[in-house]
């Protein structure tokens, strides 16, 4: 099967002439391994392109998910120190404490204490 006369192979089974490009004899379904293997590193070829297509879009699929974690991240992270901020500063000025207190003395001004 091994003797080539140009683009033209003898099939080492039967004997039989093909085309160098078949993969298969065409009388005996023996196979031909040159054009076996051609087939396959092509078929591998593509299997290559298409990996590095889906690659490329799942690593744009990370990055907007990365976007969106880190927005919300962002946005519990401004309205936590905003709630600190409401708890720390708003009971130091003007707080339920401190009207307690002035009414207490205003009543203790009133009943001449």
């Amino acid at each position: 099967m091994e003797k080539m006369k140009g683009k033209i192979v003898y099939c080492e089974t039967c004997g039989g002439e093909f085309d160098a490009s078949l993969v298969r004899c065409p009388y005996c379904g023996t196979s031909y391994e040159p054009a076996a293997e051609e087939e396959y590193m092509g078929k591998l070829e593509e299997v290559r392109d298409e990996l590095s297509e889906h690659t490329k879009d799942a690593d744009k699929a990370t990055g907007r998910s990365l976007k969106k974690i880190l927005l919300g991240a962002i946005i519990v992270i401004a309205i936590f120190v905003v709630l600190c901020f409401l708890v720390l500063i708003l009971p130091k000025s003007g707080s339920f404490h401190d009207r307690d207190e002035l009414d207490s003395r205003k009543q203790e001004l009133i009943r001449g204490e």
